[in-house]
């Protein structure tokens, strides 16, 4: 998702309780469809910042069912919905509507949407989300969409939950002459001109598994720069990035950097996962996200060295584009594990110390679980319970401290079957990779490449919030450590001690250790890297 800011935790209740969200329970008008694919037939008009649409979906009956739910922001009006052909009358209900499908179970059908009308302003695009109508210093347009906590029904009507996604998505984007639209997948064809109407029309087309939040209109008057990226299975893959003029330049001196993210990734996790069809970057007028295979950037392309927010949102490729929470509660693992390839980054370029210091700058709130085990939309999982830093950074802690547990082989182990379970599935291209996760999965696999149960260490980390404490006793040259956690639970998380010169790992069976220290200079802990609650009330 977007990269985390100080600023999220400070949201007025009064927007939160006017904006849209994404996921939540599931209702059975929901639960009786799997979706197949999109297909959008859209028109921009800046001028009036208004949108008109024609949206088609294709999808299978999975239980019955007498109506099927949609979703579609109230701002936008239905105007004419078939099923298979046939008109049929649409129950709107604020943000939702339902239409009546008769097709049997296990049979497809398909229902089309025509709608419009001017779409929701994003009020501060990532985190409130909508359409940003903004324009370039020369004054042409420049627009983008951003909807990850609303969804893309703010949009397009789809069926707004996570667990569902298409196996893909086409659409053809309709602008004035002279922008632009950079979208998802790969351009189908040139654009078609209307001279007539002084339009441009842009065709778009992903085969791929795609969340719906991921769908994303970048519009400008972009310039292109391609470039060839040779994966590490050997796929040429095609890279293309949609700039502003002014910032070709800036934006040409740092696509070595942004492809060398690339390459750090997948000697990690495994290969870039949409590489048949295309790494991709569009520059917006707002910070980022991690639209699939078009990542949304905005932060000015400023550093040649290390840009965070791409390297934030390139990782979304795999975290949470390739692997995806099937319900928001488990969304640290999109941004979590999202947030730590930062410093991993970091380390392998720079040193251990620069990943030491990025770890270091985690500030964490330990007012919620990072992944509770109850049904979350996305405006909980993201602004209730003390904000959304601790699933980007206390998510991020957690893998620092499972690194520990397990060990650099066994951990990078785990991180790559997390991406891909096998060889098998590293080497697909047809999206078949692709697929839903949650925290109970995280366990199971971590313990497994691991050699032991480890869900005593997921259980005060991420099902909880409160961090443990460690008590140290020293008595006739004996260091004795404790481990004290919320509710008693078992915790036997290994403890880094130096004994004078050496540092040495303390076990900690049943949550507690000792270790022979004498005479010699003792510090638990020398590099504070444990999780575990201080003075003063951080990590």
């Amino acid at each position: 998702m977007r990269t985390v800011l100080l600023l999220l935790l400070t949201a007025s209740p009064s927007l939160a309780q006017d904006r849209n969200v994404s996921g939540g329970p599931l209702r059975a008008d929901q639960s009786c469809y799997d979706v197949l694919r999109y297909g959008l037939r859209i028109a921009v008009d800046p001028a009036q910042k208004r949108i008109d649409g024609v949206l088609t979906m294709r999808a299978r009956r999975v239980a019955d069912g007498e109506r099927i739910a949609l979703d579609l922001d109230p701002a936008l009006a239905l105007s004419a919905v078939t099923v298979d052909g046939a008109a049929v009358a649409a129950e709107r209900a604020g943000g939702r509507f339902t239409v009546p499908v008769a097709a049997a179970t296990g049979s497809e059908f398909a229902v089309e949407v025509a709608y419009g009308g001017v779409p929701r302003e994003a009020r501060n695009p990532p985190w409130d989300g909508g359409f940003t109508w903004s324009q370039t210093k020369a004054g042409a347009a420049w627009i983008a969409t951003s909807c990850q906590g609303e969804g893309a029904d703010l949009w397009w009507p789809c069926k707004d939950h996570p667990s569902d996604k298409p196996d893909g998505f086409e659409l053809w984007c309709t602008v004035p002459a002279g922008l632009v639209c950079a979208s998802n997948g790969v351009q189908q064809g040139e654009p078609v001109r209307d001279a007539g109407a002084g339009t441009v029309t842009w065709h778009w087309r992903t085969d791929l598994p795609i969340a719906n939040y991921n769908v994303a209109l970048n519009i400008a008057p972009y310039v292109e720069l391609a470039d060839t990226f040779e994966c590490v299975d050997g796929t040429k893959m095609p890279v293309r990035f949609f700039v502003l003029p002014e910032s070709s330049k800036r934006a040409k001196a740092c696509m070595p950097q942004f492809l060398d993210h690339i390459r750090a990734f997948e000697e990690l996790l495994g290969p870039y996962p949409f590489r048949r069809e295309k790494y991709g970057l569009a520059e917006t007028p707002h910070l980022g996200m991690e639209h699939q295979t078009i990542i949304a950037y905005g932060n000015g392309f400023r550093d040649e060295q290390y840009d965070w927010l791409h390297n934030h949102e390139l990782a979304h490729e795999w975290w949470g584009n390739l692997v995806t929470c099937r319900d928001w509660k488990d969304m640290w693992i999109h941004e979590g594990f999202g947030t730590y390839m930062q410093p991993l980054y970091r380390e392998r370029r720079f040193g251990r110390k620069a990943y030491d210091d990025e770890v270091a700058k985690y500030r964490l709130m330990n007012r919620s679980p990072v992944a509770p085990r109850e049904v979350r939309n996305s405006h909980e999982i993201y602004f209730t319970g003390g904000g959304g830093n601790d699933i980007y950074y206390k998510g991020s802690a957690v893998l620092h401290q499972l690194r520990w547990q397990m060990g650099d082989e066994r951990f990078f182990a785990f991180l790559r079957r997390m991406c891909y379970p096998d060889a098998a599935a590293a080497k697909t291209t047809d999206g078949s990779a692709v697929r839903f996760v949650d925290t109970d999965e995280v366990v199971k696999l971590a313990s497994e490449v691991a050699g032991e149960d480890l869900a005593w260490f997921f259980e005060v980390y991420v099902r909880q919030p409160a961090l443990p404490r460690l008590t140290e006793q020293r008595e006739g040259g004996v260091l004795r450590l404790a481990w004290q956690v919320a509710g008693e639970l078992p915790f036997a998380l290994a403890v880094p001690v130096r004994v004078g010169a050496e540092e040495v790992r303390v076990e900690m069976p049943g949550g507690k250790g000792e270790v022979q220290v004498g005479d010699r200079d003792v510090v638990v802990d020398p590099r504070r890297q444990l999780l575990v609650q201080r003075s003063g009330g951080r990590r």
